[in-house]
């Protein structure tokens, strides 16, 4: 895999503590900016957020991947932003989703394995991206 192809098919996760505890507007607001972002650029991926930290695997073009990365990097939403991994792959785990956004109850309901992971440790580094990961069954099958 070529990594500095532009148009190699890429896979950025990440973690990040939000500046400030995020309401359900700010949150409504986030998800379809991002849905309309990720659907003009032909990204694809998952959002989690619970307890001011947010994690996300974008997948999509090296060139698009970098590009919404270096944004979220300057989003005055995010502090302590960290990427988790940076990844060349074969195919998309999320090609149905634009964005599939968990939050709090979601999370609990749905990936209750991630509740806890959130916390911005990178002991948990690992841990946190299978548990993320591991809700990609479901994209492929809608």
């Amino acid at each position: 895999m070529d990594l500095e192809n532009p148009d190699q098919l890429i896979e950025l996760s990440y973690i990040s503590k939000a500046t400030q505890d995020m309401g359900l507007s700010s949150l409504i607001h986030l998800f379809d900016v991002s849905l309309k972002w990720n659907d003009d650029h032909g990204l694809t991926g998952v959002l989690f957020y619970e307890n001011q930290f947010f994690s996300q695997i974008i997948e999509g073009r090296r060139s698009d991947v970098q590009m919404i990365w270096e944004k979220i990097q300057k989003d005055y939403r995010h502090h302590v932003v960290r990427q988790l991994a940076f990844n060349g792959i074969q195919e998309r785990a999320f090609p149905n989703w634009g964005i599939r956004f968990y939050g709090g109850d979601l999370i609990a309901k749905d990936v209750p394995h991630l509740t806890g992971l959130l916390d911005g440790i990178p002991d948990h580094d690992v841990e946190l991206l299978a548990a993320m990961r591991s809700v990609s069954d479901g994209a492929k099958k809608q």
